[in-house]
C-alpha cells in the first residue's frame, strides 16, 4: 500500500517488509505489527464537515489496509489504530465558563465543569463517527487520564536533558535550579540543537522559513501564553510543555470584564507536577501517550504511521517530533549511551496529513460562522445556535427520498469527488447533490440486478420442477455467450483497477525519483464501480424471459460490487440494496404510513361523493384510478412495485409486490 509521506515529502510503501523486535542477541520475537495514530479532537464542541471529511478519509486507508493484510500470508499482527482525546485544553476550559457564566445565580449547570463538557462532545463525536461508518480505534488515550503518571515525567526526562526550561510565576524566589522553580515549562529549541549536534534538526514538518530563527516573536505565540512569558521566551520557536495554574481565564474571555475578580481555572482540571499545579502544553501530549503505548505494546506493535489534518503539520507536529527525539536523547544519555555520533531513527517514519476543507471561499471554521457540523449534515441536528440570523444551515437532506443515506453520499464525496484527500476541497450543496446521483445509480444497479437474479432462480427453479415441459426448459440456460464473456471481461478488469486505486504504486525509477507513483486514487475508484453499475445495467435490461441468460455472470457482478463498496466503508443500506432484507432496503415506515393514511382518505372521499351523488359508476372509476396511482406513481417513488394479474404469480412468496429502485416518476 503506497502513501505520500509528509515527512519525506516522497510516495513510499506504509509498511517495510519487517519490523523485528531484538529480545536477546540470539533470539528474536515474531514480526511486528503496524501502529497508527491519529491526533483526535479537542472536545469542547460539535465535531463539523472538516473533522469528519479527515476520518472518513483515514477511515478508508485503514479499511484498505486491514484488507491487504488480511489477504497476505503475513505473520505480523493486525495493524492497530489509536487516537487521542484532548480533553484538557484551553478552549475546554473557557467554553465550559461561559455556560457557566450563562447560568442563573444558584442553577448550576453540569457542563460548566471543564471535564463534564468534554465527556458530553466526545460521547457526541463517538456517535457521529458511528453516523459516518467510520470504524471505531482498537485504542483510545484521553490527556486526562495520562497527565501524572504519563506526561509529567516524560517532560521530567527532557528537563533533565538540558532540552527545556522552567518560566517562573512572579513572586517565586529564583535559585538557580530549575527543578525548584515553580511556573511553566518551556522546550528549548537551541539547547535541543546544540545537544543533538546536528544529527537531527528541528522543524521536519515546518515551512523553511519556521525552523529559522528570523521571525517575529508575535508570530509564534502560542494559544494562553502571557505577554511576560512570550518576553522570557528564549527563542521564539520555544512552546510550552507545562502551564501553571493561572488566576485568570487561560485566553480573553467574554466571560471577564474590567470589574470581574480574578477567575481561579478549575481545579479539576489542574495536575500534580515538581513545577506546581497546572496542566500539559497541547503539543507534548500525543509525544508522551506514544511513548507509553510504544512500551505497552513493544512486543507485539511499533508505530509507524502519524495521521492528522494539515493544519496539524506545524507546529504541533513538527514539535511532536522534536520533544520525542529531545525524550530519547536524554534517555540514551542518562543510560550512559549518548556517544555523540549515535545515529538519529526516526521516531515515526511516516506522517500523513489530510487537506484543508473550505465553505464559501473560506477555510471551514467556528470563529468565521461558516462551519458545518457533521450532525447538520446528516440532518439530526436542530442546533443551529452558532449560525448568524439569516445564516442557511445544510440544507442538502432536507428533502428525504426512499433510498438516501447521507452518511454514504458523504463518503462518496470525500472518496471520489472532493480530489485527493491530501488536498483542500470545497464543500457545497451542489457537490453532495452529484455525489447522491451516483450513489442512486449505483443502488439501481443492485436493485435492478438483484430483481434480475431472481428471476433467472425461478426460472431455474420452474425448469427443474418441470423437466419434461419443454417451454419450461427454454426459460433456464447455463452458455454463456458473447454478453457473459464480455461482462465477466469487463468485471474483472474493473476490479483489478479499483484495487490499483486504493493501494497506489510506488515506482521506482532508475533516477532514484518516484515519478509515475500514486496514492489513494479514489476518483478513479469511483469512476470504475460507475462504469460496472452501467454495464451491469445494460446486461440486465437485456435479460427478459424470452431471452434467458445464466445467473452466474450477473451473481458475479453484483458481487464485486458489493465488495467494493464494503472495502472502502459504506454502509449495509448502500452495499446490501436490493437483498430482500427489510433492515436494508424498506422505505421509512413514517413514509409509508404517510402514503397509506392518504390513500385511505382518498378512498374514502371518492366513495362517500358516490354514495351522496348516487353515481357508483364514477365513483367505481375515481377509486381504480386512485388504485393506479399508488400502483404507478406513489409506491415506485418509494421503491415498491406492485404486480397485477398473471405477473403476481411470478413474484416470490406469492406476494403482489417487489423491490424495485426508487424513482420519481413526476420528473420531467
Amino acid at each position: 500500500m503506497t502513501i505520500y509521506n509528509s515527512l519525506s515529502s516522497n510516495y513510499q510503501k506504509l509498511y517495510p517488509p519487517h519490523h523485528t523486535h531484538h529480545i536477546t542477541d540470539s533470539t528474536t520475537s515474531p514480526t511486528l505489527g503496524t501502529a497508527w495514530y491519529v491526533c483526535g479532537p479537542t472536545v469542547y464542541d460539535s465535531a463539523h464537515l472538516g473533522h469528519g471529511r479527515t476520518y472518513v478519509s483515514l477511515d478508508i486507508l485503514r479499511r484498505v489496509a486491514l484488507r491487504l493484510h488480511d489477504e497476505s500470508s503475513t505473520t505480523q499482527p493486525r495493524p492497530i489504530y489509536v487516537m487521542n482525546i484532548t480533553d484538557v485544553d484551553d478552549k475546554i476550559i473557557q467554553r465550559s465558563m461561559e455556560i457557566g457564566a450563562k447560568s442563573s445565580k444558584g442553577d448550576e449547570e453540569p457542563l460548566s465543569n471543564p471535564l463534564a463538557l468534554a465527556r458530553y462532545y466526545e460521547m457526541e463525536f463517538w456517535q457521529d463517527l458511528d453516523a459516518l461508518n467510520i470504524l471505531r480505534p482498537d485504542v483510545v488515550c484521553r490527556v486526562s487520564e495520562h497527565v501524572e503518571q504519563t506526561i509529567v515525567p516524560y517532560i521530567e526526562m527532557i528537563l533533565e536533558g538540558g532540552m527545556a526550561y522552567v518560566i517562573p510565576e512572579e513572586n517565586e524566589d529564583v535559585d538557580g535550579d530549575s527543578e525548584r522553580l515553580r511556573g511553566s515549562v518551556y522546550f528549548d529549541v537551541r539547547a535541543f540543537e546544540d545537544v543533538t549536534k546536528g544529527r537531527t534538526k528541528y522543524g521536519k514538518l515546518a515551512p523553511d522559513s519556521a525552523s529559522s530563527d528570523f521571525f517575529s516573536w508575535e508570530e509564534t505565540k502560542n494559544e494562553g501564553e502571557s505577554l511576560s512569558q512570550i518576553r522570557q521566551k528564549r527563542d521564539p520557536r520555544d512552546f510550552c510543555l507545562w502551564k501553571y495554574r493561572t488566576q485568570s481565564p487561560p485566553s480573553s474571555s467574554k466571560v471577564a470584564t474590567d470589574s470581574s475578580p480574578p477567575m481561579i481555572e478549575p481545579a479539576i482540571v489542574s495536575y500534580s507536577s515538581p513545577w506546581g499545579p497546572g496542566r500539559p502544553g497541547w503539543h507534548v501530549e500525543c509525544s508522551a501517550m506514544i511513548q507509553r503505548l510504544s512500551m505497552d505494546f513493544q512486543s507485539t506493535h511499533k508505530f509507524q504511521l502519524h495521521a492528522g489534518g494539515i493544519d496539524l503539520k506545524f507546529p504541533h507536529h513538527s514539535n511532536e517530533i522534536a520533544q520525542a527525539e529531545a525524550f530519547h536523547e536524554a534517555v540514551a544519555e542518562k543510560a550512559k549511551d549518548g556517544e555523540g555520533g549515535r545515529k538519529f531513527e526516526e521516531w515515526i517514519p511516516n506522517w500523513l496529513h489530510t487537506g484543508h476543507l473550505y465553505v464559501k471561499g473560506r477555510k471551514m471554521s467556528k470563529s468565521l460562522k461558516n462551519f458545518v457540523t457533521i450532525r447538520e449534515m446528516l440532518g439530526t441536528s436542530n442546533n443551529t445556535s452558532d449560525k448568524e440570523e439569516g445564516e442557511e444551515t445544510d440544507s442538502h437532506h432536507n428533502e428525504q427520498s426512499a433510498w438516501s443515506c447521507p452518511s454514504d453520499d458523504f463518503r462518496l464525496w470525500c472518496l471520489g469527488l472532493s480530489g485527493s484527500y491530501r488536498g483542500p476541497a470545497t464543500y457545497s450543496k451542489d457537490r453532495m447533490d452529484e455525489a447522491c446521483v451516483i450513489r442512486t445509480k449505483w443502488i439501481k444497479f443492485l436493485m435492478e440486478g438483484q430483481q434480475c437474479l431472481d428471476e433467472c432462480k425461478r426460472a431455474e427453479n420452474v425448469c427443474h420442477s418441470y423437466a419434461t415441459d419443454d417451454s419450461a426448459s427454454q426459460q433456464s440456460t447455463k452458455v454463456w455467450g458473447k454478453d457473459e464473456l464480455q461482462l465477466f471481461k469487463e468485471v474483472t478488469q474493473s476490479g483489478r483497477k479499483c484495487r490499483e486505486a486504493l493501494v497506489g504504486r510506488c515506482a521506482t525509477n532508475t533516477d532514484g525519483s518516484t515519478r509515475g507513483s500514486f496514492d489513494l486514487d479514489g476518483a478513479s475508484f469511483v469512476k470504475e464501480l460507475t462504469k460496472l453499475a452501467n454495464l451491469g445495467l445494460a446486461y440486465v435490461h437485456g435479460t427478459s424471459i424470452d431471452k434467458p441468460r445464466p445467473e452466474e455472470p450477473l451473481r458475479f457482478a453484483l458481487d464485486t460490487f458489493r465488495r467494493q463498496l464494503d472495502l472502502v466503508g459504506f454502509s449495509s443500506y448502500t452495499v446490501n440494496a436490493g437483498i430482500s432484507t427489510l433492515e436494508h432496503t424498506s422505505p421509512s415506515d413514517a413514509d409509508l404510513l404517510d402514503e397509506i393514511a392518504a390513500f385511505r382518505r382518498a378512498i374514502r372521499a371518492a366513495t362517500l361523493n358516490g354514495i351522496r351523488s348516487k353515481d357508483t359508476l364514477s365513483a367505481a372509476k375515481d377509486v381504480l384510478g386512485l388504485c393506479d396511482e399508488l400502483r404507478d406513481d406513489i409506491l415506485p417513488s418509494l421503491g415498491v412495485e406492485l404486480v397485477d394479474g398473471k405477473a403476481a404469480n411470478e413474484v416470490d412468496n406469492n406476494r403482489a409486490w417487489r423491490r424495485c429502485s426508487p424513482r420519481d416518476t413526476h420528473a420531467t
